[in-house]
């Protein structure tokens, strides 16, 4: 009746998908932007593409129609979580902050940082295709990092001795310093996937921790 596949081997990548929403209506669907939640929300769509391709392998029934539309989805949803998602954060932040954007540059840096993602995007995604086996190395910072970078530097509004200005500029000089990492050809060893899931979990539920307290207190 509906086309598309909603079974179990991509029903964690739909959870990203969700996270991201929800983060998106947290910076647009109030009159002052929740950036803390938009943040929490960030790193649960990362934790989600990190854990979806191992819990699709899970699914033993899959058929090879359904391992490839779980690749393209997978690449259609970090195209929204961790390039789009992150434009609308710094939107959120220059609200939240009240402090204006610099049109001219703004459209620059983000339209390079759209370019250089989705073109690292299309290479990981050949790269992937012309290798016998598994991918070793990344070649370029991989887009799902900024589920990480975006929340660790938003901490940096909680340093007193950086003005709001400041801070803003450095949240968009940000996106310029990644849309090149992004595209410069150097080479990232694919972490151990047991390390890799164990560090990166406790990594954001400490940071959501530290997020919430320093809201809060």
């Amino acid at each position: 009746m509906f086309i598309g596949k909603y079974n179990r081997s991509v029903i964690v990548t739909y959870l990203g998908v969700l996270s991201t929403m929800i983060g998106i209506y947290f910076v647009l669907g109030f009159s002052t932007p929740k950036i803390t939640g938009a943040m929490i929300c960030l790193m649960l769509s990362g934790i989600c593409d990190m854990f979806d391709g191992k819990i699709a392998r899970m699914c033993k029934n899959r058929t090879e129609e359904d391992v490839e539309y779980g690749i393209q989805i997978d690449s259609l949803t970090d195209m929204i979580s961790f390039i789009a998602f992150p434009i609308v954060t710094l939107y959120g932040v220059s609200a939240y902050f009240d402090v204006a954007l610099n049109p001219i540059a703004t459209v620059l840096v983000i339209a390079l940082f759209t370019i250089a993602g989705i073109s690292r995007l299309a290479f990981f995604n050949l790269a992937a295709n012309s290798e016998d086996g598994p991918v070793k190395y990344y070649s370029g910072l991989p887009v799902t990092t900024t589920a990480m970078i975006f929340p660790v530097i938003y901490l940096l509004r909680y340093v007193k001795a950086i003005s709001k200005t400041v801070f803003v500029s450095i949240y968009l000089g940000v996106f310029l310093l990644i849309a090149f990492l992004f595209v410069y050809n150097f080479k990232i060893r694919k972490p151990k996937k047991n390390w890799w899931y164990i560090s990166c979990t406790v990594l954001a539920i400490v940071m959501t921790v530290i997020l919430l307290w320093l809201k809060l207190r």
